[in-house]
C-alpha cells in the first residue's frame, strides 16, 4: 500500500538532521508549552510511508504529554483491519476520503496534518524531447504520448498504494472534466487504457518504487509518486536522470494526511498530538526539510517546494465508483501479467506450514470475499498463473489461464492443485528457480508486454540440485524480478541477496500470516 516519504536509500543523515531539528527551541509563534503529565498510550494505525519519520512524530507527541505508538498498513488494509474489529485510537492515512466512506464506524474527529501532491516525475531529457519543460501537458496529453510508445513510467498498483490510486482517479476525473463528484458513467475507459499501457514498472509501495527507480533509472522515462519522494530522489540522481516535476494542467490529487480520531474518550490526547505536529516549529523544521507541505498557514512554504498553483481534484465520494474503477484496473486496464509461484514442498513443510501455504493459494483463488484486500488480491482476468512445486526435484509446472468467462474454473483449478501438494524430500531451490526463469523467458517471447514476476516460498536452505552461484551466473540478468518470502528456517540473507540481484523485494512471513504476505505481494505483480 502506499510510499515512503523518507526511504531507506536516502540514508540516515537526513534523519539525524530532522531529529536534531525536533529538539531545537520553540518558534516565537508557537504558544509556550505548558507542563503536562504524560497521558496513557495513544495507538495510531498509519500509512506505511510515514515509518521513516516515526521518531519525530513520537517525539512530538511525547513532548505534548502523550505516549503514542504507531502501526502501519496500506489504506485498504487500514479499512479491513478496523472493520474486522481491531481497535486503534486513531488512524493516519495519506488520504482520508476512502476510509471516511468505507469504515463501518466513522471517525469522530479529523485534522489534516500536512500535504504532499501526487505528481509525475519526468526525466529532464525526456521532458525536453516531449516539450513538457516548456508547456505543461494535461493527463489526456500524457495518455496520448504513452499510447504512441514515447513515454513509459513506473507507478504503484492503485489497489495497494495511495499514489497509484490517486493518479488513476486524477486521470479519470481530468478526462471527465470533473473536479468532484465523479460517477461511473463519467469514466473515459479509452483514456485510462491508453495511460495505463505505459505502466512498465509496478509496485505495492511508493517507497520501494522510488528505490527501484534510483537503482535503474534507465528502465523508464518517469515515475508517479509523492512530490516529496520525487524531490528527494533528485538529491540522489545524476544530472542526466534528474526529474522534472509535472503537475498536469487538468489537476492532481493531494495526500492530506488527516489524523482521524476513532475513540471519543481520547479526544484530549488527539488534540495535543494535533497541536504538536501542527506547531510552526515542527511544520517548518521537521516536515519541510522532507519536502512535506505545511498544514499550518503560519508556517511559510519552504522555497524548495514548488509554489505554482495547481488544479486540485477531489477523490471520488462514492464507494461504487472507487470499487468499480479499481476492479477494472485489475482485470481489464492494466498490462496483462504472468505470475509464477515457486513452492517448497520439502519434508520440513509438513503440518501447519503446508496448511498455511495451501490456504494462502486459496485466498488468491477467491476464498476471501469478505475483505477489500482479499477481493483485489485474487487472480484476475488476463492473468496466467504458473505453479511450480519442488522438493529434491522440480515437479512439472502447472499453468492456469484466467479469462473473463473462465475465472471460476481457473480459481477452482488452483485450489485443487493446492490440495494435492504433499511435503516430502529435500530442497532444490535454485533448480526450481531455473525452471521458473525458463518459463518466464517463454512468456516474454510470446508477449513482450506482459508483466512477469516470480514468487519464491521456501522454509529451508538449498541442499539439492543447482547451486546459487550457477543460478546467478545463468539468470542474474534476465530482468525478471524475484520476490522471496522469508519463512521458517530459510536463509534470510541469501533470499534478500536474491531479491537484490533481480530487482525484487523480500517479504517476511516469519511473524506475519502467510495469507497476508501473499496478498501484499500481489501489489507487485
Amino acid at each position: 500500500m502506499i510510499a515512503a516519504h523518507l526511504p531507506r536509500w536516502l540514508g540516515s543523515g537526513l534523519l539525524l538532521v530532522l531529529l536534531a531539528s525536533c529538539g531545537n527551541g520553540r518558534d516565537a509563534q508557537d504558544p509556550p508549552a505548558p507542563a503536562r503529565q504524560t497521558q496513557a498510550g495513544f495507538s495510531v494505525l498509519a500509512g506505511s510511508e510515514l515509518r521513516d519519520i516515526e521518531p519525530q512524530l513520537l517525539a512530538a507527541a511525547r513532548k505534548a504529554g502523550v505516549e503514542m505508538t504507531i502501526s502501519y498498513a496500506g489504506t485498504l488494509d487500514i479499512v479491513d483491519r478496523l472493520n474486522a474489529g481491531e481497535r486503534f485510537d486513531a488512524i493516519l492515512p495519506p488520504n482520508g476520503a476512502y476510509p471516511s466512506l468505507a469504515l463501518r464506524t466513522k471517525p469522530v474527529a479529523r485534522e489534516k496534518l500536512f500535504y504532499s501532491r501526487v505528481a509525475l516525475g519526468v526525466k529532464t531529457s525526456k521532458a525536453r524531447a516531449l516539450g513538457w519543460d516548456a508547456k505543461t501537458p494535461s493527463w489526456r496529453d500524457i495518455a496520448q504520448t504513452v499510447k504512441t510508445g514515447e513515454f513509459r513510467y513506473a507507478m504503484t498498483n492503485p489497489t495497494s498504494s495511495n499514489t497509484g490510486m490517486s493518479a488513476l482517479f486524477a486521470v479519470a476525473a481530468a478526462a471527465a472534466q470533473k473536479t468532484e463528484d465523479l460517477s461511473v458513467a463519467d469514466v473515459d475507459v479509452t483514456v485510462l487504457r491508453d495511460f495505463l499501457s505505459g505502466q512498465a514498472v509496478t509496485a505495492g509501495s511508493s517507497g520501494w518504487l522510488a528505490e527501484i527507480f534510483a537503482k535503474d533509472p534507465a528502465a523508464v522515462d518517469g515515475i508517479v509518486n509523492y512530490e516529496a519522494v520525487l524531490l528527494r530522489l533528485n538529491q540522489t540522481l545524476v544530472a542526466g536522470d534528474q526529474l522534472l516535476l509535472v503537475y498536469p494542467t487538468d489537476g492532481v490529487i493531494t495526500a492530506d494526511y488527516p489524523l482521524m480520531l476513532l475513540d471519543s474518550g481520547k479526544r484530549e490526547a488527539w488534540q495535543n498530538i494535533v497541536d504538536a505536529i501542527k506547531s510552526v516549529s515542527f511544520q517548518r523544521d521537521v516536515l519541510q526539510p522532507a519536502y512535506l507541505r505545511p498544514a499550518n498557514p503560519d508556517a511559510a512554504l519552504a522555497t524548495s517546494l514548488p509554489s505554482a498553483a495547481v488544479v486540485e481534484l477531489s477523490f471520488p465520494n462514492q464507494l461504487d465508483v472507487i470499487d468499480t474503477v479499481l476492479q477494472a484496473y485489475q482485470g481489464e486496464w492494466r498490462r496483462p501479467s504472468t505470475s509464477i509461484f515457486v513452492l517448497d514442498t520439502s519434508g520440513s513443510m509438513r503440518g501447519n506450514r503446508m496448511t498455511a501455504m495451501r490456504d494462502a493459494l486459496k485466498v488468491l483463488s477467491g476464498a476471501d470475499t469478505t475483505t477489500l484486500s482479499g477481493r483485489f488480491a485474487r487472480f484476475q482476468n488476463r492473468e496466467r498463473v504458473v505453479l511450480i512445486a519442488f522438493s529434491s526435484r522440480v515437479a512439472p509446472s502447472r499453468t492456469v489461464t484466467f479469462g473473463k468467462t473462465t475465472l471460476a474454473q481457473a480459481e477452482n483449478e488452483v485450489r485443487e492443485y493446492a490440495d494435492t501438494l504433499i511435503a516430502d524430500g529435500g530442497t532444490a531451490i535454485y533448480s526450481a528457480l531455473a525452471e521458473a526463469e525458463d518459463v518466464a523467458a517463454k512468456e516474454r517471447t510470446a508477449d513482450a508486454q506482459r508483466n512477469i514476476s516470480i514468487v519464491l516460498l521456501t522454509d529451508g536452505e538449498n541442499n539439492e540440485g543447482l547451486g546459487p552461484a550457477t543460478f546467478r551466473r545463468r539468470y542474474g540478468s534476465t530482468g525478471v524480478r524475484i520476490f522471496p518470502i522469508l519463512f521458517g528456517e530459510a536463509d534470510a540473507a541469501e533470499l534478500r541477496a536474491l531479491a537484490e540481484l533481480t530487482g525484487g523485494r523480500a517479504f517476511d512471513a516469519r511473524s506475519t500470516p502467510l495469507t497476508t504476505v501473499f496478498k501484499e505481494i500481489r501489489g507487485y505483480q
